[in-house]
């Protein structure tokens, strides 16, 4: 996509290039949905937003695309899985099924809960030590974390990812060109949604959608996708420390 939208920047008009991006995009997300996969087609799609309104989209297409996307989400509900439907509804109350749809949630907000402000210390979680906690190694690890290291451990990992995403902000906006700021947006969102959903949903804040937290959940493709993204990020930073080494050699040459 980054590549796409930079080189026909120039070539195609904005809504042309809005439109074909957007059809680009839509094939990826329908083969994601059709799997399914609800919470990985949220990521695809929060990263064409962001890289779109960072290549300088107008508000009058931003509009329109909000009010296109109140109508395809109205359209989506008839189309959800029964399952996806119940997490949603669970959502809103998740007493609705304690010892069903909602067991997990309501499991997930007792171990936030119950951590305090130190946490009972790692290996002593009893939610999660005593498998009350699912998925405790995947989608609720956030929750084991704030159990067994309370508001401290909880705060400390957002502050890494803080971190994280500041770097690979400032990577973006020391980028040498458009490709390699729009891919840094592209990560950039990535991330951050997937940190967003997964510690909203443990807090119970979000509904449950079976995303990993990057660099902190289980999983061999999460760590993949992620290492990769890291791997271009580094190149993208090694190309602007190339460049200007390059220009002070060529600048003491000159002297």
């Amino acid at each position: 996509m980054a590549s796409f939208i930079s080189k026909k920047k120039s070539e195609l008009g904005e809504w042309t290039r809005l439109i074909v991006s957007l059809l680009l995009t839509a094939g990826i997300i329908f083969l994601v949905l059709k799997q399914p996969d609800l919470g990985s087609s949220l990521v695809l799609m929060a990263i064409w937003g962001g890289m779109m309104l960072a290549s300088g989209i107008r508000f009058k297409q931003l509009l329109v695309l909000g009010t296109l996307a109140v109508m395809l989400l109205g359209a989506g509900w008839a189309t959800l899985d029964p399952y996806q439907l119940a997490r949603i509804q669970t959502f809103m109350n998740p007493e609705l099924d304690p010892k069903g749809s909602g067991y997990n949630v309501l499991q997930a907000i007792v171990a936030v809960g119950s951590g305090g402000v130190s946490g009972k210390g790692l290996g002593n979680g009893s939610q999660s030590q005593l498998n009350f906690l699912p998925e405790k190694q995947t989608d609720f690890i956030f929750a084991v974390v704030t159990e067994e290291l309370g508001l401290v451990g909880a705060l400390l990992v957002i502050a890494l990812y803080g971190a994280l995403l500041y770097r690979i902000k400032r990577i973006g906006e020391l980028a040498q060109d458009n490709f390699g700021y729009l891919a840094s947006v592209g990560v950039f969102m990535m991330i951050f949604v997937q940190v967003l959903i997964n510690v909203g949903m443990n807090m119970g804040l979000l509904p449950v959608t079976g995303l990993p937290a990057p660099f902190l959940s289980y999983g061999g493709s999460s760590l993949i996708s992620l290492f990769m993204a890291m791997g271009l990020l580094l190149s993208i930073y090694q190309r602007k420390q190339g460049n200007a080494d390059y220009r002070i050699t060529l600048e003491k040459s000159r002297i």
